[in-house]
């Protein structure tokens, strides 16, 4: 209980301090939000992603039999084949003519005596005719044609199958010709409608979500600048005596720094909830009661643990200039590190471990995951096992400074 009560009078101490500021004291507050809102808004203006064009493809048929006819009309008529892609059937002409419009990515062929080759087991191959000058493009339809191409060995397989069987058992030619068509055109629907013509893999960037994305990571980053700059502002530089007549009072390393961050921690929680709240009103966001308090504890946790992190980093330095030097650079990382300036797919693979187990990176994902893709759950299993690391290490620093230097 004494210990308590020491922290509360050190809690009323910062605060006072704090109301003899009170002309510099906004400015903590309005100069980063202004700074950050504008940078933001920069970057929102440059970086932010055009709507995409559909890849176009061409469908050139010079087999005037039915089943061709079939599988051309089946491919152009089919919008799910995979999203981006737009394909329509077209002369060889036209093809050419587009291509070298530039309109044009590429045009699959299907040459004359196409089903009859593959019916009689014969070597049937699409042709594919790219733009020179769109090879990314091309590149990108690589995968459905590859897959078309499957379709089309593994077809001939089982037609060179069923019609051996049919031949066996006596068949017809007419019956024998309608079965196997009948069996090709179901193993080609069957493919259009699996939704696996092309393999895709998604990498999600939420950059794409538009000018949501900069506001949430704005948000990130000005509760941590604002975290920093309360601190900075109840730092000063105290000679020996000073530290003695503290001691005297109560003022131990551990009350000095548990009071310090509890009242960083309380005034930047509020501030930053604050403006959250501000922001979904403005914005219009339909965000449900509970996600808001999910957003809410993530970011109280955020700031506990930088505040945490700030007063051990301020002890390791004896150096009052030095310190506020590495508590900036402190900053600097959490920030970088969270993938709130440069997102973390640009970030070399060998460095993906560290933003598993950075919890300013967990704390911004999963505030991009609430606000951004409509999550209804977060996992703070990071951000609670290294505030349980940083509190024994706050203790046993606290426990090192007060029998070391005073």
């Amino acid at each position: 209980m004494r210990k308590m009560r020491h922290v509360f009078v050190f809690i009323a101490n910062d605060i006072s301090r704090l109301r003899r500021k009170w002309l510099t004291l906004p400015l903590i507050f309005i100069s980063p939000l202004i700074f950050i809102g504008l940078l933001l808004w920069i970057m929102s203006s440059v970086f932010m992603p055009d709507e995409p064009e559909d890849i176009e493809i061409g469908l050139v048929n010079l087999d005037d039999s039915e089943p061709a006819s079939m599988i051309v009309s089946a491919l152009a008529d089919s919008a799910e084949v995979a999203e981006g892609l737009e394909i329509n059937e077209m002369t060889q002409a036209e093809a050419e003519e587009m291509i070298g419009d530039n309109t044009l990515v590429s045009y699959i062929l299907f040459p004359e005596k196409f089903t009859d080759k593959m019916m009689r087991g014969e070597s049937s191959q699409l042709e594919v005719v790219g733009n020179p000058d769109m090879q990314l493009e091309s590149y990108v339809i690589s995968g459905m044609i590859d897959t078309v191409v499957r379709h089309i060995r593994n077809s001939q397989a089982n037609i060179l199958t069923i019609n051996h069987y049919a031949e066996t058992l006596g068949m017809s030619d007419e019956e024998r010709e309608a079965l196997i068509f009948q069996e090709f055109v179901n193993q080609f629907i069957q493919v259009l409608s699996s939704d696996t013509l092309m393999d895709e893999h998604e990498i999600s960037q939420n950059i794409s979500a538009g000018a949501m994305y900069f506001i949430v990571n704005g948000l990130f980053i000005l509760m941590t600048v604002w975290l920093y700059m309360l601190h900075i502002a109840l730092m000063r530089d105290t000679d020996h005596q000073l530290k003695e007549r503290i001691k005297l009072a109560g003022g131990t390393y551990f009350v000095q720094g548990a009071a310090r961050s509890i009242t960083t921690s309380v005034i930047a929680s509020l501030f930053s909830i604050l403006l959250m709240l501000v922001i979904l009103k403005l914005s219009a966001a339909d965000l449900p009661v509970e996600n808001i308090g999910r957003l809410a504890v993530l970011m109280i946790l955020h700031i506990i643990i930088t505040s945490i992190l700030l007063i051990i980093s301020g002890w390791l330095i004896r150096s009052f200039k030095i310190s506020m030097t590495v508590q900036l650079f402190v900053i600097l990382l959490v920030i970088l590190f969270a993938g709130s300036i440069i997102p973390r797919i640009y970030f070399p693979v060998y460095l993906d471990p560290v933003f598993d187990y950075m919890y300013s990176y967990q704390t911004l994902f999963w505030m991009e995951e609430l606000l951004l893709n409509g999550r209804f759950i977060i996992e703070t299993e990071v951000l609670l096992i290294t505030l349980a690391v940083l509190f024994v290490v706050f203790l046993a620093a606290a426990l090192y400074k007060e029998r070391r230097f005073l």
